[in-house]
């Protein structure tokens, strides 16, 4: 079965006014990134609690915190990142959830396959204190890191071998860094155990209503059909930038529908 999820700050900076959005479109949980402008990592302990009170209120759960863990420079210490990454299992400890969001590095020269065994070292240790945490971690690809094609992504997961380290498939990602969406989907399909929804038009780095694009949203959900897995909107229609994006409501809501029908059509049970 899948589950929709999805990241509820394209919709505003205001958390509550994301939740009252994920209610009218009747979706149950989230990808805690940002509320108020301000980033996962950086809420206070207040804000936490804030986050926590309105989204059981509005009886909404956290399915993974999406944090930007890794996207800092190889060159720099690991030990920033193991700070951050053990406040995301906090965090996700705190909200219910047992999945976090990380990546796997930038370098400052641009050359970051030439970092591969500092990269492997640096998430193996973190897959370990994932484990001893029994938390995942999820990989997601992002320009000019270094699981930015699908080999590399594949490559990590084979190589660390954890079931605490697992890949987000985000076929737009893969389109936008040249790629062909469902080849990327064959390396990593041993590996996927997160999907992030959304679809590129093919040009100008803009996005299109999932289904709608160059992504093969439809083919992607039919690969996986028989896993149990989340499915996050981030259909990035207004804006699509490094740390985040912007959708109205209208276009999120269209996007959800679209999702919704495919999924339908294709006889894939969802929630």
């Amino acid at each position: 079965m899948f589950t929709i999820t999805g990241f509820s700050d394209e919709l505003s900076s205001d958390f509550e006014i994301q939740m009252q959005c994920w209610k009218k479109m009747n979706l149950t949980y989230f990808e805690l990134r940002s509320a108020w402008a301000v980033n996962v990592m950086d809420l206070t302990d207040n804000q936490v609690d804030r986050v926590k009170e309105i989204s059981d209120r509005y009886g909404i759960k956290v399915s993974c915190i999406g944090s930007p863990i890794n996207k800092t420079y190889i060159e720099d210490s690991i030990d920033f990142e193991m700070k951050r990454l053990e406040r995301a299992f906090h965090l996700a400890k705190y909200f219910g959830c047992n999945k976090v969001r990380v990546f796997s590095f930038y370098s400052r020269n641009g050359k970051i396959l030439e970092y591969r065994d500092e990269v492997m070292n640096r998430l193996k240790k973190m897959a370990d204190f994932a484990r001893d945490n029994n938390i995942v971690l999820l990989h997601e690809n992002e320009s000019n890191i270094y699981g930015e094609k699908s080999r590399e992504s594949a490559e990590i997961a084979a190589t660390l071998k954890s079931d605490y380290f697992g890949l987000v498939f985000d076929p737009a990602n893969y389109s936008v860094a040249g790629e062909d969406a469902l080849e990327a989907e064959k390396i990593m399909h041993p590996y996927i155990t997160y999907v992030h929804v959304k679809d590129y038009s093919g040009h100008d780095h803009s996005m299109s209503i999932p289904g709608t694009g160059i992504s093969h949203i439809r083919e992607v959900f039919d690969r996986l059909r028989d896993r149990d897995l989340f499915i996050s909107m981030e259909p990035h229609l207004d804006l699509a930038g490094q740390f985040g994006g912007n959708t109205s409501p209208e276009k999120y809501n269209d996007a959800v529908s679209s999702v919704k029908r495919m999924l339908t059509e294709l006889e894939i049970q969802f929630r």
